[in-house]
């Protein structure tokens, strides 16, 4: 009976150790055998990052065959365009996907972002809309006794690109780079707000939306080098809602800051 029991241990014991030996040898042909496939970086374009941007604005009446177009906006207005402490915007773009076309040379960017603009304006003037020449227009505040201490324009777009993206390296921060295309946007807040004093009364008016326009269409170009780029954009939509008279289009340049090398 020993002998028995001495012969099934000794049995169970070279089973165990050719299991082994077994499961080593299939490890190490699974890992030295089959070369595991080297997964490729993201593509980097220029559309994620940040930018600061100067604006204006464009006048545009009639139609592509007889129009009347000038830059700058109404006097009327009082809008403060020339100082880019009052009229500004900033961009910020946290999402990007870029698919390459040919290698990494040649790609089609999108993603989504945030728009910031805000558009001064001075202290002789407070924008209203005239509902019956359904227009906007503006109060001239006159008096020693009144005195506008905040007085501007805000809106806040999210936005989803559509851009052509060229470049003469390989990596995203390095070398030459152009990438131009539309940019779509849908008003997520803004407002118009005014405070002032008014015979020693301090008054806070807030009104949000003020007929600025809910939808944004910009052509976009965007050039430079390594991750700085020259940054430009139009807007092919008017910047008050659509049928409000002034037919105002936006325009911006600035610099854009990608997020590229990381």
């Amino acid at each position: 009976m020993t002998s028995n029991f001495t012969s099934s241990a000794f049995l169970l014991t070279i089973s165990l150790l050719l299991n082994s030996i077994e499961a080593k040898s299939s490890e190490s042909f699974s890992n030295d055998s089959i070369p595991l496939e080297k997964k490729k970086p993201t593509s980097e374009g220029y559309w994620g990052g940040i930018s600061l941007n100067i604006v204006s604005m464009a006048q545009f009446q009639g139609d592509l065959e007889d129009y009347n177009a000038s830059l700058g906006a109404p006097q009327h207005l009082g809008m403060k365009l020339d100082d880019a402490t009052e009229s500004w915007r900033f961009e910020l773009n946290p999402f990007e996907y870029r698919q390459r076309l040919i290698g990494e040379y040649i790609g089609l960017t999108t993603g989504l972002g945030f728009d910031w603009w805000h558009v001064g304006i001075d202290d002789e003037h407070m924008l209203y809309f005239n509902e019956e020449e359904e227009r906007v227009m503006s109060t001239v505040m006159g008096g020693d006794s009144i005195s506008i201490s905040k007085n501007h324009l805000d809106a806040v777009y999210l936005r989803l690109p559509m851009l052509v993206s060229l470049r003469t390296s390989r990596n995203g921060d390095q070398g030459m780079h152009i990438e131009a295309g539309l940019v779509g946007g849908y008003r997520i807040w803004s407002q118009y707000k005014t405070n002032y004093q008014n015979g020693g009364v301090k008054t806070e008016e807030t009104v949000g939306d003020f007929l600025i326009n809910p939808y944004q269409l910009h052509a976009r170009l965007a050039m430079g080098f390594g991750n700085v780029s020259l940054l430009t954009e139009v807007s092919l939509l008017p910047f008050f809602e659509e049928n409000r008279s002034p037919a105002l289009h936006s325009l911006s340049l600035g610099l854009q800051f990608a997020f590229n090398g990381k």
